[in-house]
């Protein structure tokens, strides 16, 4: 996002909320941006260092979010995804300006067949997106933004992408499975769906819609949507690494993992379950069809294919992944 903005509008200052700023120095990356200034708190007390920030702030990009899949203690994702959010648009309202919300394409395009996608216009997602807590706490975020947005005469631009990959991903989130796949530790595909796009494209569909002179309320931000058996296809494209040959339906897999993850919480102990969270096998066995009918013209969305995506991403994880690297 920094970078994007660096080259659309270079005159800006920056500010850049983190909850460490130890941690936010220690990457060369963040080092190099330059007009960034580093502000040290959380979403929810904005009350405490929202003074650091001045008297004025032109825009908010706001990307933070907490990001767990687990049923259990979902208290903090509620607080921080629902709650977080809502400060950013109190803080907007102080400072009277734009915000620029990422949330995700999970909260209205979640499907059982490969074949169906929304516009900005669908209806949000019942059952069984609101059975998981991530998705079902971006989709309060969004409700409870827009009517505190209206409250306040906020105006607010939500942002739905799906996955995002790429180079940078430091913390090695949205690329873990890209990573288990060049590491030989994924041992079956799932049938099921996958949506992604470049966060490089994604930042710059977010800085022009911070400076749109009249942006939509939503949009979406398509991409590659394929089989997660075609994705790892490409992955192996892109690494040599060849595709696991075990393909499980998603019912097996859901009910392997529920009992990994029963007997790794009986078992006293500090014990981890070997598979994901069963409600990430419940949403593998999903495909996630969203298209855009602003996206195109007002945020100049031209994205890159898949396949340079993917590439770029792998390239980037072997040359800073330890494990990852080529022998």
């Amino acid at each position: 996002m920094h970078e994007a903005l660096s080259r659309s509008h270079p005159e800006l200052n920056r500010i850049a909320l983190c909850r460490d700023e130890s941690g936010w120095t220690k990457w060369p990356w963040a080092r190099e941006l330059g007009n960034t200034r580093v502000v040290q708190g959380g979403l929810l007390d904005a009350d405490r260092w929202g003074v650091e920030v001045g008297d004025k702030l032109d825009g908010i990009f706001h990307c933070a979010a907490l990001v767990q899949h687990s049923r259990r203690d979902v208290e903090p994702v509620y607080r921080t995804n629902v709650q977080g959010t809502q400060e950013m648009i109190r803080l907007a309202a102080k400072h009277q300006c734009r915000v620029v919300y990422i949330s995700t394409s999970g909260t209205v395009g979640c499907f059982k067949t490969p074949d169906e996608s929304v516009d900005e216009s669908a209806d949000f997602c019942g059952e069984p997106v609101t059975t998981w807590p991530y998705y079902d706490s971006k989709i309060q975020s969004e409700q409870a933004a827009r009517q505190l947005a209206d409250e306040l005469g906020v105006e607010l631009v939500i942002i739905r992408p799906p996955v995002m990959l790429g180079p940078g991903d430091h913390r090695f989130r949205s690329t873990g499975n890209i990573i288990r796949h060049l590491r030989g530790k994924l041992p079956f595909l799932l049938r099921g769906g996958i949506h992604f796009i470049d966060v490089r494209d994604a930042a710059e569909a977010l800085a022009t819609a911070m400076f749109h002179s009249q942006p939509q309320p939503v949009y979406h931000l398509e991409g590659t949507a394929c089989t997660v058996v075609q994705f790892f296809e490409m992955v192996e494209q892109a690494s040599g690494v060849p595709t696991p040959r075990l393909r499980l339906s998603p019912d097996l897999a859901l009910r392997v993992a529920q009992v990994t993850d029963w007997f790794t919480h009986l078992v006293p102990g500090d014990l981890h379950s070997p598979l994901p969270d069963p409600v990430v096998f419940e949403m593998a066995a999903r495909y996630w069809g969203l298209h855009s009918s602003w996206a195109a013209q007002d945020l100049n969305w031209t994205p890159r294919s898949g396949q340079t995506t993917i590439d770029e991403t792998v390239s980037w994880l072997r040359e800073v992944h330890p494990k990852c690297a080529t022998s």
